[in-house]
């Protein structure tokens, strides 16, 4: 008697079933898994901004650098240049212009911390949307983080000892690059995070939304910050208190302002 070789049609179509299934199965959880993945790189990153600022803030007499330029410094961008475009211009990168390079810079140990890869899976869809892109400057994103503007300016403190509540006081944070009417009117573009009192004409900078949704609900999500305690965590763009006398403050200003208790219905500075 012939012995049958190999399998017939309806076995094979059954093992392809087979397959289908369980790819069904573990593609989902292979996704979620990547996602986690550079979810927790994201907060890797930050976390090593926090350690870079420590290391900077103990040779430098505790006296925070201004963060428009403490890590990238984009007034020495070569001309032509766009201010609006600072984030994602190759050109910024110390390692190709060392003219570029902060007072930060060679307090970090890795290139590879300055990018958040969930913020460049946004930037490639929407890294245009923001206002004076000049289209001659590729997308190609060079930083992800912005600095509390607060620290190191006059306006709030210049000293890490002046700051009231550590753990409650952001020093690096996630920044949006799309306007999101009603809240979101700045955008990235330096490393100064500048989120303003209630009762400033505008709201200022806001945190971002790209992680814990997808790149088709862009504005529904949260954002990483790094503390002046060191402790990462995700903070909601959309949180809001009310101020005594009247008006709100978002949260963005909530968790930069440096002089918690100093805060009121008029402008803290």
């Amino acid at each position: 008697m012939l012995k049958r070789k190999g399998f017939t049609l309806i076995e094979l179509l059954v093992v392809i079933a087979i397959i289908a299934l369980l790819l069904s199965i573990i593609m989902p959880s292979m996704r979620a898994a990547k996602e986690k993945a550079q979810f927790l790189r994201c907060g890797f990153n930050l976390k090593a901004y926090g350690i870079t600022m420590k290391l900077y803030l103990d040779e430098s007499d505790d006296v925070y650098p201004y963060c428009e330029t403490s890590m990238f410094d984009g007034t020495n961008l070569p001309a032509p240049s766009s201010w609006a475009c600072e984030w994602h211009d190759e050109r910024i990168s110390p390692n190709n212009n060392p003219e570029c390079a902060g007072p930060l810079w060679p307090y970090m140990a890795s290139d590879a911390a300055h990018m958040c890869s969930t913020f460049k899976t946004f930037a490639k869809v929407y890294g245009e949307d923001h206002d004076w892109h000049d289209p001659s400057i590729p997308v190609n994103p060079q930083y992800a983080y912005s600095q509390n503007g607060f620290l190191g300016w006059e306006s709030g403190v210049m000293k890490e000892s002046q700051v009231v509540s550590p753990s409650r006081t952001l020093v690096w944070v996630e920044e949006t690059i799309w306007e999101i009417p009603g809240w979101a009117e700045w955008v990235l573009n330096d490393t100064c995070f500048l989120s303003r009192h209630y009762l400033d004409s505008t709201f200022g900078d806001f945190i971002a939304t790209y992680h814990n949704t997808s790149v088709d609900l862009r504005d529904e999500g949260l954002g990483n910050a790094v503390f002046v305690d060191g402790h990462v965590q995700l903070c909601d763009p959309y949180y809001t208190i009310d101020l005594p006398g009247g008006g709100v403050a978002r949260n963005g200003f909530i968790l930069s302002w440096p002089l918690k208790g100093k805060r009121s219905s008029t402008k803290p500075y």
